[in-house]
């Protein structure tokens, strides 16, 4: 369950945006954000800052001494320690997969699978609306794969209607992975009208709130989203971020 929601995490709050027509060019985008997770089981109590960059063609969170990056173009994700200077790199058609299944196995039962483990996504939007350090936001509800999540988007943030090309771009991406399309994250953009300001993920007893605490647009060089040269591959399975 701790995989299944380091995934969500890090899909949903990157491309909480939605799928919709927009004429603005795409451009690169910054932000930074501070996530405070208290009483999660088999992790302690901590506020952390998580730096986070897109482009049309990749994105990246740097957080806790962890970087995750995820390439749309060749449909991989890759996370580094740069403390040990090695990395772990997982093609998206194999992220998800039960165990004892590879990409090559029963699509059927493998959907099965995974419908049964983590069940769908839902998504209630609310009339409830508040005011988040100067952005207008709507709250809206998510629940599905053992966690109830409270979203609060606001259209006003900087850079939101480039970012709609993007996230339809993703989306197609997302459509193609089994585990993506059971989760219905694709559906889920379509319907999450904003862009995150605050999200509060709760997981059993525990919780996990990311607050949005500056976004801008800014050139991104596209090294950041490369592995640096001399970092060794690790080839055992990628433990997804506990962090």
């Amino acid at each position: 369950m701790k995989n299944l929601a380091s995934i969500f995490r890090m899909v949903a709050f990157s491309f909480v945006i939605v799928i919709a027509a927009s004429s603005a060019a795409m451009a690169d985008f910054y932000w930074e954000s501070v996530q405070q997770t208290k009483g999660m089981p088999g992790r302690p109590d901590e506020t952390i800052n998580v730096k986070n960059y897109l482009t049309p063609y990749a994105s990246r969170s740097d957080r806790a001494g962890h970087i995750t990056i995820f390439n749309f173009d060749t449909k991989t994700m890759v996370q580094i320690d740069p403390a040990t200077k090695t990395y772990h790199q997982m093609n998206l058609d194999e992220m998800g997969n039960p165990p004892g299944m590879n990409a090559g196995g029963n699509d059927q039962m493998r959907q099965q699978a995974m419908k049964s483990m983590m069940g769908g996504m839902k998504v209630t939007p609310t009339q409830e609306t508040r005011t988040i350090d100067g952005y207008h936001c709507q709250k809206y509800l998510v629940s599905g794969m053992m966690m109830n999540s409270e979203y609060w988007l606001s259209k006003d943030v900087k850079g939101y209607a480039e970012m709609k090309q993007i996230a339809r771009k993703v989306s197609g991406v997302f459509e193609q992975n089994p585990m993506m399309k059971q989760m219905n994250i694709a559906g889920m953009m379509s319907q999450l009208d904003g862009f995150p300001v605050e999200m509060t993920m709760k997981i059993m007893n525990g919780t996990s709130t990311t607050t949005l605490k500056k976004i801008e647009n800014r050139t991104l060089d596209k090294s950041l989203f490369s592995v640096p040269a001399g970092y060794t591959l690790v080839k055992n399975p990628m433990p997804m971020m506990s962090k």
